[in-house]
């Protein structure tokens, strides 16, 4: 209920927050199958992301496009963070939820930076929440890209998976994968299902695109 309540706030957001800045998150939980990850958001251009899974294939460095509401909900939040403070909260009890660092820079501002494993910061958290979404956008491409290339039969779970995680929000900016659902979907030889769930998501790309 936390997590539909969290997600729907997300996306009710006004589209007036604070769009010229830069934020940069690296995440760390061992256990998971990328342990260590790292978005970085520059206030102009490309994003990018490094994170190295336990098995597989470093992808190396990623580039993608963040869209324009995406980095609208995003300035909102951080901009009600209150520089980030307060920032970690410790108390006895609280368990691993992988820690978050995070360095934010508004435009004609200081930088500030927080580094935390559980706030009581909502602005803060729902951040950090919508940047550990936007990481399992990039990780799931990267799984899709690894599949396509040498196990064609994956792609059906991965993609059933993607399509239930930007449902619930737990996936957001499909058109940072957008290159990737393109290939999917021109390529005729893959089944229908798999193709028919990478367009849909590709229009929702094209739809944020256009915000």
């Amino acid at each position: 209920m936390k997590r539909l309540f969290l997600a729907t706030l997300l996306f009710a957001l006004p589209l007036h927050g604070q769009s010229t800045y830069s934020v940069t998150m690296t995440y760390d939980r061992d256990g998971l199958t990328v342990p260590h990850w790292k978005i970085m958001i520059p206030e102009q251009g490309e994003a990018q992301y490094t994170g190295k899974p336990i098995k597989g294939v470093d992808p190396g460095l990623v580039s993608f496009r963040v869209s324009a509401s995406g980095r609208e909900k995003l300035g909102w939040l951080l901009g009600q963070s209150n520089n980030m403070q307060p920032c970690e909260t410790k108390s006895k009890g609280i368990a691993n939820m992988g820690q978050k660092d995070v360095t934010y820079w508004p435009s004609g501002a200081s930088e500030v930076h927080c580094s935390f494993n559980f706030t009581d910061n909502k602005a803060l958290g729902q951040s950090t929440d919508y940047i550990m979404a936007l990481a399992n956008t990039i990780q799931t491409g990267v799984e899709l890209d690894r599949l396509h290339r040498y196990d064609r039969l994956g792609l059906d779970a991965v993609m059933h998976r993607l399509v239930a995680d930007v449902k619930e929000h737990r996936a957001v900016e499909v058109i940072a994968i957008q290159p990737t659902l393109q290939r999917l979907v021109e390529d005729d030889a893959l089944m229908d299902r798999v193709r028919a769930n990478a367009q849909s998501l590709l229009t929702l790309a094209t739809q944020e695109a256009a915000k």
